[in-house]
Formats: structure tokens, sequence, C-alpha cells
């Protein structure tokens, strides 16, 4: 199993607090287009965030070297 480095971290943590920031930014503008969703919508909502993060940033060609 490979270890993390400070290098590794510090590379991806922009990445994660952008997909944090967007899964709020998703979750505030579907609670203010639709109103008060189920639990079980806003995790769905969030799955597909993550996911389409990931694949967007290595389809641009932004994507950190552990996630290419």
């Amino acid at each position: 199993m490979e270890c993390m480095d400070k290098d590794q971290l510090l590379e991806l943590a922009p990445h994660y607090i952008a997909m944090l920031l967007l899964v709020f930014f998703i979750l505030e503008v579907s609670q203010v287009v639709v109103g008060e969703i189920a639990f079980w919508l806003e995790l769905v909502l969030i799955m597909f965030v993550v996911f389409a993060y990931r694949l967007a940033v290595v389809r641009l060609g932004f994507a950190p070297s552990s996630w290419e």
C-alpha cells in the first residue's frame, strides 16, 4: 500500500475543497428551486457531484497525478 506524502496531499487538497464547495452549492440551489428534498435524494446528488467532478477534472486535464 502506498503512503501519501505531503506533496500529494497539497495537490489533492484544492480539489477536495472545490468538490465540497460544489456539493454545498448544488444542494443549496436544489433546495431553492425544488424546496425541501429527501435525505436519499440529497445523498444521490452528492454522489453524482463527486463522481462528475472527478471525471470532468480528469477529462479537462486539471486532475492531480494520483487521479490519472
